[in-house]
């Protein structure tokens, strides 16, 4: 079960914006996983990202398509295992042209 409260305190419209996505990156992930896709949560790696420091991946056919996630919301997303891969370099752009594509195809 997802928890919907999550733990993250709200500051400002950008928080409620984002745990709306989050949510949303969760059904997405769940779903996938159920559909057979390889999907997993990461630590980041590289340059400082403050508090979103895991990774959501999801390996479309498409191609592979990741978020970044707080981690005081980590636990939205208890039912990922750790991802089984590595970044592919994909930038936000080519993250939505793939899911674009995905949802065009039959």
């Amino acid at each position: 079960m997802i928890n919907i409260e999550g733990n993250c305190e709200i500051g400002d419209e950008k928080d409620i914006v984002y745990r709306e996505r989050n949510r949303c990156v969760a059904l997405a992930a769940k779903m996938a996983l159920e559909l057979g896709y390889n999907v997993g949560i990461a630590k980041h790696t590289g340059e400082d990202k403050g508090d979103n420091n895991s990774v959501v991946y999801i390996d479309l056919p498409t191609g592979q398509i990741s978020w970044h996630i707080r981690d005081c919301e980590k636990n939205i997303f208890s039912f990922l295992n750790n991802y089984k891969g590595n970044y592919d370099g994909h930038n936000t752009n080519e993250k939505y042209k793939r899911i674009e594509d995905f949802t065009k195809t039959n």
